[in-house]
């Protein structure tokens, strides 16, 4: 590189010393040049044309950088455009499936409000019959009748919906059916006994003691179930659960039954 450099600025320095000798000719044609002077007007004339140079160079990278710079850009203004146009083509199939989109979203807003006022007249009537449920249930089905009770059910009608569906199949499937559970019941005296209770469905249950004389029935009512002392049936009801867990063999056991009518069978 340095040998082109001297290569490209000798014709300069020739052309520098030819003006250097013609200006002293003009002076003093008698006066010789100063080496010094000269060296320096030299000097700054190859620094000139070096810092040219340099600059020639650098402007040429630079232009190389911008050239590859204005493809990129002109590729992405290509497949702007590109999409651009394919938007537009397909513009008109947007503005239908937005149209669809708001058809079905008025749909589901009008059904769901449907809902919520059916819900609003149904949710009162299914409060009213959770609360003639025996505890048994209503320990199975604490987590739905908690959601049925919460002030802001109603705003979600789909899960009261949901609610109301999963206590009226456990109410049916434990009407059908006998349940005997362990409870504790108050007696006389305030007295607290440990007893085995047998649901028959929803209607009606017999409680007893595991010995002794202790016994009695329980009835629904709108406020709960109300159990009523009968030591006569005691044994009897620990016979009918004894059938029941298969620790006896059938049998034909008698229990009272209140009627409608007001009347007692046996």
């Amino acid at each position: 590189m340095p040998i082109m450099i001297r290569f490209l600025l000798f014709p300069a320095i020739i052309t520098l010393l030819a003006i250097m000798v013609c200006q002293a000719q003009d002076n003093d044609q008698e006066t010789a040049l100063d080496p010094v002077s000269s060296r320096e007007l030299i000097r700054q004339w190859v620094q000139t044309e070096r810092i040219i140079s340099e600059e020639k160079l650098a402007w040429q990278v630079q232009k190389q950088r911008m050239e590859e710079l204005l493809g990129i850009y002109q590729k992405e203004l290509s497949l702007l455009d590109e999409e651009l146009s394919t938007a537009g083509n397909s513009a008109q199939l947007i503005d239908d499936n937005r149209e669809d989109l708001e058809a079905s979203i008025t749909r589901y807003r009008d059904a769901n409000q449907r809902l919520e006022e059916s819900m609003s007249k149904l949710l009162p009537r299914m409060l009213g019959l959770v609360s003639m449920f025996p505890q048994p249930l209503l320990d199975e089905l604490a987590l739905d009748i908690s959601a049925l009770n919460e002030a802001t059910a109603i705003e979600q009608p789909r899960d009261v919906l949901k609610s109301m569906i999963a206590v009226l199949s456990a109410a049916s499937r434990f009407n059908r059916s006998i349940t005997v559970v362990e409870e504790t019941r108050v007696v006389q005296e305030a007295k607290k006994i440990t007893v085995d209770t047998i649901y028959i469905g929803l209607c009606r249950a017999f409680y007893a003691s595991g010995a002794g004389d202790v016994g009695g029935v329980g009835t629904p009512a709108k406020q709960g179930w109300v159990w009523t002392d009968e030591p006569g049936v005691a044994e009897q009801v620990r016979r009918l659960i004894a059938v029941h867990r298969k620790s006896e063999q059938p049998q034909l056991i008698e229990l009272p039954i209140q009627l409608i009518t007001g009347e007692v069978s046996q």
